[in-house]
């Protein structure tokens, strides 16, 4: 993104490709359509998708330390059963 223009202290004219917002809004391989003049966009639906993926990491990381002896005896039995 290039800022291009400033309209006042917080409102900004920018110059985005197609595919950092895309990126950004996490529909990667043209799963966005292409915008057209006028449309609008909300950048903080980017920021929404960044922070429930922040959330199920974390309870993820809580599930795996509050279960790690189970998790431990799996993976234990399916390295034995590799063995076999």
């Amino acid at each position: 993104m290039k800022v291009i223009a400033k309209i006042d202290i917080s409102t900004y004219i920018c110059e985005v490709r197609h595919e950092e917002i895309e990126k950004y809004m996490n529909l990667y391989y043209d799963n966005m359509k292409k915008l057209h003049i006028g449309q609008e966009v909300s950048l903080s639906e980017g920021y929404d998708f960044k922070s429930e993926t922040l959330d199920a990491l974390r309870e993820t990381k809580n599930f795996i330390k509050a279960n790690s002896k189970i998790i431990d005896a799996i993976l234990k039995g399916i390295k034995i059963a590799g063995k076999k």
